[in-house]
């Protein structure tokens, strides 16, 4: 039976709708790779791609690698500055555009990748993120990963892009603002609110560490969406190697349970980050983020296309609850629990 359902941390309904959904396996996507001799994130094809910006290397040899995009939406050289135009605002195209190469391997996949190289990936992250916050110019770095064309990628060699602009977006401001709010007026962040409940409830419930709290949310916009959330980090920043390698084996376990049910699957992985530097948008909150705002990854596997109700509505239908997602992935229909 449908429900129209709550996202907390996104303030925003969600449209459940199992009756739309015949078989999950149906949705199986396989991607085709392209040759490693053409690629230019594969070692060896180095000339091929933008000068290094930064690299993780062991015996000669990269591990993870670091260039400016080739087809940057925004770049460091662009003057700062903003004017009007009538109503209008307009900003010069400033800010910086990166893309991590997540690994030497070409047909790697996080389910396939070992705990160290994801370690070594996510390290690459935080020291990414580091550097950038120190131009006090940049306010919201936005750091994704698409892999598989229905999400939007046109690179098959994993990779992560970056992309770091002197302005944040109103979604992104307004879910700030929402998070800030729900503390103010709880005196506790809705981020330890969710992870109390889905604890006590389990019906959601992937996996807990230390520092991580694993679940597919209870309004999941995507079919096996899944969070995994910071305990106690604000931002990639705040996380040590030890809490970095907890999320590592949380990361490639979750992804060994989807592509055992989903097989090769298209995805979008967000790393939802705080604002990195003050400004007058986030004034309000900025001195905050600590209380009220925890750092999380968003996984969204695209195992159908977005249609005119999202579109219009920038609302979602999703047709597999996410308490049956996180019982296939747990493991728990094989044995008819």
């Amino acid at each position: 039976m449908s429900e129209l359902r709550y996202d907390l941390i996104h303030d925003e309904y969600i449209l459940i709708a199992p009756e739309r959904l015949h078989r999950p396996r149906e949705i199986r996507e396989q991607i085709d790779p392209e040759e490693p001799k053409r690629c230019p994130f594969c070692p060896g094809n180095e000339s091929l791609a933008p000068d290094e910006i930064y690299a993780i290397r062991q015996k000669g040899h990269w591990l993870t690698r670091v260039v400016p995009n080739l087809y940057k939406a925004v770049q460091i050289e662009t003057p700062f500055d903003s004017h009007r135009e009538g109503v209008n605002e307009v900003w010069g195209g400033f800010g910086a555009h990166e893309i991590v190469i997540d690994t030497p391997r070409h047909d790697a996949r996080l389910a396939t990748m070992t705990p160290r190289e994801i370690f070594l990936w996510l390290q690459t992250l935080r020291e990414r993120v580091t550097d950038l916050r120190r131009d006090r110019r940049l306010i919201q770095i936005e750091c994704f990963k698409n892999q598989g064309a229905a999400a939007g990628a046109t690179q098959p060699h994993p990779h992560t892009q970056l992309l770091a602009l002197p302005v944040m977006s109103k979604a992104r401001k307004a879910a700030f603002v929402h998070a800030h709010r729900y503390w103010q007026e709880h005196g506790r962040s809705l981020f330890a609110d969710i992870i109390d409940y889905e604890r006590e409830s389990k019906d959601r419930l992937l996996r807990e560490t230390e520092h991580f709290f694993a679940y597919c949310p209870y309004a999941s916009a995507f079919p096996f969406e899944t969070l995994i959330l910071a305990k106690g980090a604000a931002n990639l920043t705040d996380l040590e190697d030890r809490a970095l390698q907890e999320l590592a084996e949380t990361l490639r376990e979750l992804f060994v349970a989807m592509e055992r049910e989903l097989g090769s699957f298209a995805y979008n992985l967000l790393l939802m980050l705080p604002p990195v530097n003050p400004n007058f948008e986030n004034a309000p909150f900025f001195d905050d983020l600590g209380d009220c705002y925890r750092f999380y990854l968003r996984i969204t596997p695209r195992l159908y296309k977005l249609a005119g109700f999202e579109l219009m509505s920038g609302s979602a239908i999703n047709p597999v609850t996410p308490e049956l997602a996180a019982r296939v992935l747990r493991g728990d229909h094989a044995s008819g629990r």
